[in-house]
């Protein structure tokens, strides 16, 4: 099947992404340069990030990507969500790991990996979704934590990282059968029971995709919508993508005036409402008539 030999070319190529550098990190590092490295792998191996890498510490739970001349480290004893995407030719994989750096952490990225074991057992053609929520949401609480409720994993189709069906992480009434060949990214997040299992927009964003074209007398946020929306195909970018090919002055005044105007979508960093620690585990799965194929492990 042409679908599933696309899919698992860049699953491949995550899963070995993703077991190297959840090794390979070190409390200390910086992020800038985590995420530079591991974007530069993607590339050379022939491929493209999805998006930019996310290195979201502790409470931030996800959509943190590190800006230009950022200075933040893995602190000590942090928990640190590793989330990549890799893309060739359209075909996407999306897959996430935990890792800690303090042992007390540990029990809740094993649940986290518990929650999506039990959810895809069930992807399968004829499946609900709402059975695959309640498969995460239940071996989630019966460990003794609670997921997050409104983060969800999602369907994914060429050029399409969101694809317009969720798989939500608690009950959800969705009534969407899963189908052959149907792509889905399953990504519990996990927290402690005595948080509030929600996330919350901060008010700032660091990844961007193309929403619409819009009239605008900045040559600079032309410049910038014509690469968001022809070389990144409308996938999520970052100001550091753009470094090489826009002037860097006046940069984040332009992505700001685009998010205004409706040019471009701003992705803001999401934070555990009441600043509790969040694991998160995430691989790729394609449904066949014969089960689920998992494409980013190893």
């Amino acid at each position: 099947m042409e679908e599933l030999e696309g899919y698992a070319k860049v699953g491949r190529a995550l899963a070995l992404i993703l077991s190297k550098w959840s090794s390979a990190i070190r409390e200390g590092d910086s992020l800038l340069h985590v995420a530079e490295e591991i974007e530069g792998e993607i590339r050379g191996l022939g491929f493209k990030p999805a998006f930019p890498v996310n290195l979201s510490l502790n409470e931030i739970a996800a959509h943190y990507t590190p800006p230009p001349e950022d200075c933040s480290v893995v602190q000590e004893g942090s928990l640190l969500k590793l989330d990549v995407g890799v893309e060739f030719e359209g075909y996407i994989a999306d897959a996430a790991r935990s890792v800690y750096f303090d042992d007390r952490h540990e029990r809740m990225v094993e649940v986290a990996r518990q929650a999506f074991e039990a959810a895809t057992k069930l992807m399968r053609p004829g499946t609900r979704i709402r059975e695959v929520s309640k498969a995460i949401y239940e071996t989630i609480k019966s460990e003794g934590f609670i997921p997050i409720r409104n983060l969800a994993g999602h369907k994914i189709t060429k050029y399409k990282l969101h694809s317009g069906v969720d798989i939500p992480n608690s009950p959800t009434l969705s009534f969407y059968k899963i189908k052959e060949g149907d792509v889905f990214a399953i990504e519990p997040f996990v927290t402690d029971r005595e948080c509030s299992g929600l996330v919350k927009d901060e008010k700032i964003a660091y990844i961007f995709s193309f929403k619409r074209s819009v009239r605008t007398s900045s040559s600079l946020e032309k410049r910038i919508l014509r690469i968001a929306a022809k070389d990144f195909h409308g996938l999520p970018f970052c100001a550091r993508w753009l470094i090489s090919s826009v002037s860097r002055k006046g940069l984040d005044r332009a992505l700001s005036g685009l998010v205004r105007k409706g040019g471009i979508y701003a992705y803001p960093v999401l934070v555990e409402v009441n600043s509790c620690t969040v694991a998160q585990y995430e691989n790729t799965v394609f449904v066949t008539n014969n089960g689920p194929v998992v494409l980013t492990e190893l």
